[in-house]
């Protein structure tokens, strides 16, 4: 034991490369604490851009569905409004009568509207009744909206050939013109 009493360990410099080594570390964990901390605030400020386009992007679906419904609702409150003003003409007698008559030996087919003759027609084999009857709904002021009409006959004196020849004519017309509504009224009594 007395051989180590007189060895002095210098340790100065050792502890001085420690220190050192130790200063290193911490810088470069420190740098890599700021370069995570960079990373994480990018990632949280692309995060955030996204939901704000996710939400941008949401109110505006909702502003587009929003006006949708409100331009929807809106012709249909248009709609009502041409039915009501439709009830309201025929309440005043404003409606087209399509009616089949017994004149001179013939049926004739005449169209008239708030009481007044618009136009009248001999019912022959040759007759197109659908394009007479489409001349009459041209002239019409409110062709495109609700049209009443009520296609009259007296099932005692029209031929049974006419009245069905008239109907089919009255329902393929019913494609070009999707606002009118029939009404056929036999004035004998008889279906």
């Amino acid at each position: 034991m007395s051989k180590n009493k007189g060895l002095v360990i210098e340790l100065t410099s050792l502890l001085d490369v420690i220190l050192i080594m130790l200063f290193w570390v911490m810088m470069v964990s420190s740098d890599k604490a700021d370069k995570a901390e960079q990373k994480a605030e990018e990632k949280v400020q692309a995060a955030n851009a996204q939901a704000q386009e996710m939400i941008d992007k949401a109110n505006e679906d909702a502003e587009k569905y929003i006006n949708e419904r409100i331009n929807d609702q809106r012709e249909q409150l248009d709609k009502l409004d041409e039915y009501v003003k439709t009830l309201e003409g025929f309440q005043n007698g404003e409606m087209l009568s399509i009616s089949i008559t017994y004149v001179n030996g013939a049926d004739e087919l005449s169209f008239a509207r708030s009481g007044k003759q618009l136009s009248s027609v001999a019912l022959t084999s040759y007759l197109d009744i659908g394009k007479e009857i489409r001349k009459v709904l041209e002239q019409l002021p409110n062709k495109d909206g609700i049209i009443l009409a009520a296609f009259i006959y007296d099932g005692n004196t029209a031929l049974y050939r006419d009245v069905l020849a008239v109907r089919s004519a009255l329902e393929s017309l019913r494609g070009d013109f999707p606002g009118i509504y029939f009404a056929y009224i036999n004035t004998s009594g008889q279906s």
